[in-house]
């Protein structure tokens, strides 16, 4: 063979591998480089203070994300679990930080998988108690049949669906009721929505309802120096504080990228410092496996509440 042809054949076979080589790192790129923006999701009915509470970790996100093309990260807000879910589903939200109750029911119907547990407020995990007032007669969850109980939301965690736990694991019928005004029956326990945790305190120690559903750290705070007023009659198992979830069709390079990102934020000054500006996090870190394994036991009254079974 002549050394021209040597030569041209050389410099195709050089166009060849320069081919494949772009076209190996096209099919890598979409994993990560294609993201432009990154949507972390949450639910609350006060979008824009919802929003400014997530802009430091946005901020702290972004700026860690844009060497893998994300050039923004965003929070978007929803009022339900449902609608939540639905964003998810669609791939409108990426990432989802929340409580273990909408977090598991937003899995259970777009598919999300749960990525981390945020140590909020400086706490791993909480559990709920069921309190009434110190001069009440009642003394067991029982003593509450015929009675009302004041529930938070139909979306929490610890202000109803570990409450509404208890309650069932003692074979107790609750009821929703609209208002205070309405009747309850005499083997049934009544429940209302107070939708804020100082609402149902209140509630509790004015007299209106004869109990309430809080998470101890919050009753600890709310109570403040009536504490010695109340008195607890039942408390959960404790559940993550809150956990961290993505998309199920997330980019697998972008999740574990995520995820080093907030395993390794309380290293850092910058990262210390988002962590301590978003809601006093303490950090990130794996989810303990059997830290969900009580709830996951009650999957079946997640998806009763969902209306999925």
């Amino acid at each position: 063979m002549k050394r021209s042809e040597k030569r041209n054949r050389l410099v195709q076979w050089r166009h060849v591998g320069l081919s494949l080589l772009f076209y190996s790192l096209t099919l890598a790129w979409p994993a990560i480089g294609r993201t432009t923006a990154l949507h972390i999701g949450t639910i609350s009915n006060e979008p824009a203070a919802e929003i400014k509470k997530f802009l430091p970790l946005a901020n702290y996100l972004t700026a860690e994300l844009k060497p893998d093309g994300v050039e923004q990260v965003k929070t978007v807000v929803t009022r339900t679990i449902t609608e939540m879910a639905g964003l998810l589903k669609t791939g409108k939200a990426d990432i989802y930080i929340d409580s273990p109750f909408p977090t598991i029911a937003a899995s259970r119907v777009a598919g999300s998988r749960i990525l981390l547990r945020r140590w909020k407020n400086g706490e791993a995990d909480y559990y709920s108690v069921i309190f009434t007032r110190k001069d009440s007669d009642i003394e067991l969850l029982k003593n509450l049949v015929g009675k009302i109980v004041c529930f938070k939301d139909e979306d929490s965690s610890s202000g109803y669906l570990l409450p509404k736990i208890l309650f069932a694991d003692k074979g107790l019928k609750l009821t929703y009721k609209s208002n205070l005004a309405e009747s309850v029956a005499p083997k049934e326990i009544g429940y209302v929505f107070s939708r804020d945790e100082r609402n149902t305190m209140e509630w509790v120690l004015r007299g209106r309802v004869p109990a309430g559903a809080i998470d101890y750290q919050r009753y600890v705070k709310e109570a403040r120096d009536r504490v010695n007023d109340l008195k607890i009659v039942a408390q959960s198992f404790s559940v993550p504080r809150h956990l961290v979830s993505y998309r199920a069709d997330l980019s697998p390079l972008l999740v574990t990228r995520i995820k080093e990102i907030l395993l390794r934020m309380d290293q850092s000054t910058d990262g210390k410092k988002a962590l301590a500006d978003f809601e006093k996090t303490s950090r990130f870190d794996e989810v303990p496996n059997e830290s969900l394994a009580p709830l996951m036991k009650h999957r079946g009254l997640i998806e009763d509440e969902l209306g999925l079974k």
